[in-house]
């Protein structure tokens, strides 16, 4: 069905990711459980995954990892129609802070478990949702 090698993740145009959405929730199950293999969820976070539309259906794949405080999450989304790049969204529970964190054209687990990291001791610190986005992105701080 989809072999869970890191270079056929790396080497997918953002039109594969979409076909493989479009072949059903099945498909796009697997494919986004390729994808969660590679990612490393801090201790006490959850992640949730879409397999339908739960969070807006504007990408192909999408996880949210969330600290135990539950204050924000952190999305990794593939790339697709609305982005040929994946990217790592900010995004607070309240939705008043949202936040592009990282873009990148190829799927680089080390990065993007590089950032979960990062945000992991921001939230053990308590760090609000605007706080993580200042110091990850050079913001002030409001």
């Amino acid at each position: 069905m989809f072999s869970r090698n890191i270079d056929d993740l790396k080497t997918m145009l953002p039109c594969e990711y979409e076909e493989w959405r479009e072949r059903g929730d099945d498909f796009r199950r697997t494919l986004t459980h390729a994808i969660m293999r590679h990612l490393e969820t801090p201790e006490h976070w959850q992640v949730n995954a879409e397999y339908r539309t739960e969070f807006g259906g504007l990408f192909p794949v999408q996880c949210r990892f969330t600290p135990p405080d539950g204050q924000w999450h952190l999305c990794v989304c593939s790339p697709g129609e609305i982005s040929p790049a994946w990217s790592v969204v900010l995004l607070s529970s309240c939705g008043q802070c949202v936040r592009l964190l990282m873009t990148t054209p190829v799927f680089e687990p080390h990065d993007f478990n590089v950032l979960l990291q990062q945000t992991a001791a921001l939230a053990r610190m308590r760090c609000s949702a605007t706080s993580v986005a200042a110091m990850l992105t050079q913001e002030e701080a409001l």
